[in-house]
């Protein structure tokens, strides 16, 4: 396996907070999602990988040296959360602007027929809507050509026209034999584009691994059913299931719907249209960042029973 990226033993401190401790890390080629809560170190993971910050201790290396050096730079590409474009230029002028930072760089007609930058090519940037300087600040990042990208939650405010186009420049960047090192709260995004999945929560790597490997592994069911009435104490296995109300419908997350079906129909029930099924993505970074994070167990609107006998 090619190695594009490594974090060893990485602590990042800000004051009094962690927001990485001692975290380990291996970049390979494809698209890597990096996915928990707010708050969890994955934009300060971003930022170290890509040179913009150094870490408190622990050992970083990109593209086989340090992310800091300016030959290593040229090599990456980055978009982060929040990108500041020069205002006063246009679209074709950053273009221009930025192209010739690199000897080979992508020529700006392949970019703007792949990212569709057509209808504002001349306009100023400090007249686009948030989704074109999102387009915009992801073709200053590929026109180099990099061979390791990062994207710090890349199609936040797209429409879905915007967002698909932009998946699609990723993957393409992907299949090239580059690799791409994504952050987003979009189970969706994570699960069309990323071979592997990195769950961070509080400052520690909590999984990694692909998209069914992580959900195989929490294991967790979806009962889902429609009850005449209010819903007993329902007997549920595991520590983190739980009863939710959606509507007129219940939901009980457990880790053996089977013997949760059993229960509900020993216990006399009155349900209807029942549904089980593995959870998604989605549910499973919850589990995960509930598991790792006491405070987070509860839930207003949760029950938790006793384990089924």
């Amino acid at each position: 396996m090619e190695v594009f990226a490594r974090l060893d033993s990485v602590t990042k401190t800000y004051g009094k907070v962690v927001a990485l401790d001692a975290v380990s890390l291996v970049v390979p080629a494809g698209v890597t999602a990096v996915l928990g809560p707010n708050g969890a170190g994955k934009s300060t993971m971003i930022e170290i990988l890509a040179g913009l910050r150094r870490p408190g201790s622990g050992r970083v290396e990109v593209l086989g040296g340090d992310p800091a050096d300016v030959r290593i730079k040229g090599r990456l590409g980055l978009t982060p959360q929040r990108t500041a474009l020069p205002w006063r230029l246009t679209v074709a002028e950053t273009l221009a602007l930025v192209a010739a930072h690199y000897p080979d760089p992508v020529p700006r007609a392949d970019l703007v027929e792949q990212l569709g930058l057509g209808p504002f090519l001349n306009k100023r940037c400090g007249s686009l809507s948030g989704g074109q300087r999102r387009r915009v600040a992801l073709a200053t990042a590929l026109v180099g050509r990099p061979e390791l990208l990062f994207l710090d939650e890349p199609t936040t405010g797209l429409d879905a026209d915007s967002r698909d186009g932009l998946w699609t420049a990723i993957a393409a960047v992907a299949a090239a034999g580059s690799a791409v090192l994504l952050t987003t709260h979009d189970m969706a995004e994570a699960e069309h584009l990323a071979e592997q999945v990195v769950v961070v929560t509080g400052g520690q790597i909590a999984r990694t691994g692909a998209v069914t490997e992580v959900v195989a592994e929490v294991g967790l069911h979806l009962v889902d059913i429609e009850v005449t009435g209010a819903l007993p104490p329902i007997a549920v296995s595991g520590p983190a299931d739980r009863v939710e109300t959606v509507g007129n419908r219940t939901h009980i997350y457990t880790a053996d719907p089977d013997a949760t079906v059993r229960a509900l129909v020993r216990a006399e029930v009155p349900f209807t249209g029942i549904r089980v099924e593995r959870v998604g993505l989605e549910e499973a970074i919850r589990t995960i960042s509930r598991s790792t994070d006491p405070s987070a167990v509860t839930r207003p609107g949760i029950r938790v029973a006793e384990k089924v006998a």
